[in-house]
């Protein structure tokens, strides 16, 4: 049973970046959990669930059910608390108690790696040879409305981190001649986005990653700035298109809304900010300056005001605390983990976490598919802070 939970949860995981397998996803998802309610029954005292992250978790997800109580849509906040945190909630106990081990926690890693992967290729060629868009435009920007161009960066990142620590830990000359591939191919396909945040995510995070390979990472960030300078990427990141930048008018507006409902925000309800009935959005658009008045102010492409307009200031509060938890949790294993293999996997957690939170500040976090890289991430922190606590070694 356990066998079987475990390779429904790597096809949930393995679909996440493809659109249009929502029913495939939920149909394994809830099919891993059967097992997993089994077990539980059995063996109660061995599912896991006592983390370093278990009362941020519950703390955030009381602060949340309670914006649900009195959320502007009811309705719509009880669904989005069930859809976009209660079941990742329970997608992350699941996993915390299967990729327990190291030969399964490498499986983790490379069942990502290789859904990434083939998205990224079968995307590069189906968008620039098959479908003939110019080279220089920006990756699955037309013609595709179920793939938005700056959330797919999280996960061809989150692919490329996982690559690039797989790469280390590997010895066999064909897993490693493969990991080579793919870590040139999700770097292309990041790029090939043209996002700025994912961007700047790269620059940040891979010298946290590779702090000490510096030959890598120099001739990493030098092919970054090389291919940036060949691009039209360079004209999106003048001090002219920053200033004249949406982004500032949707700040301003959800400040706005943050201040009339402080406390509790607007309901865990991800549309909520956008419906009319709920949001008067002339009221918003008098209280900021009028050249952003013409901007479709849809959700804040910033994960904390993102939070914060939902659930409150506490709420964003309880939120970035998790966070915390997770990078002080990553740092006290790189410096203090029992075996290279913790350490090295701490390291890649604290870079991945560093390309979330950082590309999360300027992007749109409200979808499936960032949440479950979220508690992917989450997951991984906590086994290999279980690992080290129980002291497997790397042979486990």
């Amino acid at each position: 049973m356990e066998s079987i939970a475990v390779f429904l949860m790597l096809l949930v995981v393995f679909l996440n970046p493809f659109p249009h397998t929502t029913f495939l996803d939920q149909l394994f998802f809830y099919a891993a959990i059967l097992p997993m309610i089994a077990m539980a029954q059995n063996k109660i005292n061995g599912f896991y669930y006592k983390t370093p992250l278990l009362y941020p978790l519950v703390l955030f997800l009381f602060w949340a059910a309670l914006s649900v109580v009195f959320a502007m849509d009811k309705p719509d906040s009880a669904h989005d608390l069930y859809s976009h945190l209660i079941r990742y909630l329970i997608f992350y106990l699941v996993v915390i108690n299967l990729f327990t081990t190291k030969k399964r926690l490498l499986l983790l890693a490379a069942c990502v790696v290789l859904s990434e992967f083939i998205f990224a290729a079968g995307g590069l060629i189906l968008y620039y040879g098959i479908l003939k868009h110019d080279i220089v435009s920006r990756f699955f920007v037309k013609g595709f409305k179920a793939i938005a161009t700056d959330t797919i960066p999280f996960g061809f990142m989150f692919g490329l981190f996982l690559a690039v620590w797989l790469f280390k830990v590997c010895q066999n000359r064909c897993q490693r001649s493969f990991l080579a591939v793919a870590i040139m191919v999700l770097t292309i396909s990041t790029i090939a986005t043209q996002s700025r945040g994912a961007v700047l995510a790269l620059c940040i995070a891979f010298p946290v990653q590779l702090q000490y390979h510096k030959k890598i990472l120099s001739l990493l960030l030098l092919a970054i700035i090389l291919a940036i300078s060949l691009s039209p990427m360079q004209k999106r990141i003048t001090f002219q298109h920053f200033k004249n930048n949406a982004r500032r008018g949707l700040i301003l507006y959800s400040i706005e809304i943050i201040k009339d409902s402080p406390v509790l925000g607007t309901g865990f309800s991800i549309d909520t900010f956008r419906n009319p009935k709920f949001i008067d959005k002339k009221t918003y658009l008098s209280r900021i300056p009028k050249k952003y008045g013409k901007i479709p102010f849809h959700r804040p492409h910033n994960m904390f005001l993102s939070m914060a307009t939902r659930t409150g200031i506490l709420g964003m509060v309880l939120y970035a605390g998790i966070f915390a938890v997770c990078i002080f949790v990553c740092c006290r294993l790189i410096l203090y983990g029992k075996d290279l293999f913790i350490q090295s996997l701490s390291r890649c957690c604290l870079a991945l976490l560093t390309m979330f939170l950082t590309n999360g500040m300027l992007q749109v976090m409200t979808t499936h598919f960032i949440d479950m890289i979220q508690f992917i991430i989450f997951a991984l922190v906590t086994i290999v802070w279980k690992m080290n606590k129980e002291n497997l070694t790397p042979a486990t």
